[in-house]
């Protein structure tokens, strides 16, 4: 579930590529090597603790991404225990439209014309969207100043 799709985005990879080319001053490495650091210590002790804004920013993506996710579900699962909750609500939404299409007897037909279908689709909208507006507020500070600092040009 995790390898297809989801794993590598070429959009992730642009965004870091962009941060750590604008954001990191290519004078702190060479002074870092300057010192006797090697690679690893330099990524580990500089480059991650200075990168806290991007990884917070693809975290969120890569969350979002993996929470809306249900297509991955319906063709690699196939036990129910594992499915998401965005499958089973499409799921319901698609059961709500075969049955308001009047694909089946004229009497259920006329009983599921007064299925409220667009109450139904807001709540699995709230049910959702619920998650990710608890989380957000948590990846909010970083979030922002990943993009932002991504996107100027120096």
């Amino acid at each position: 579930m995790i390898v297809p799709n989801l794993l590598l985005s070429g959009f992730n990879v642009l965004i870091m590529r962009t941060f750590f080319i604008s954001s990191i001053p290519q004078s702190l490495i060479e002074a870092a090597y300057l010192d006797g650091a090697g690679e690893l210590r330099i990524f580990s002790q500089i480059v991650v603790p200075l990168s806290k804004p991007v990884i917070a920013t693809i975290g969120l993506f890569s969350t979002l991404a993996y929470w809306n996710d249900w297509y991955n579900s319906m063709v690699f699962l196939t036990t129910s225990n594992n499915f998401s909750i965005q499958f089973y609500l499409n799921r319901v939404l698609m059961s709500i439209q075969y049955l308001t299409q009047g694909n089946i007897n004229q009497n259920a037909s006329n009983a599921l014309n007064v299925l409220p279908e667009q109450t139904v689709r807001m709540a699995m909208a709230i049910i959702g969207v619920g998650p990710i507006i608890f989380a957000y507020p948590f990846f909010q500070k970083y979030f922002i100043k990943g993009l932002t600092i991504g996107a100027i040009k120096g």
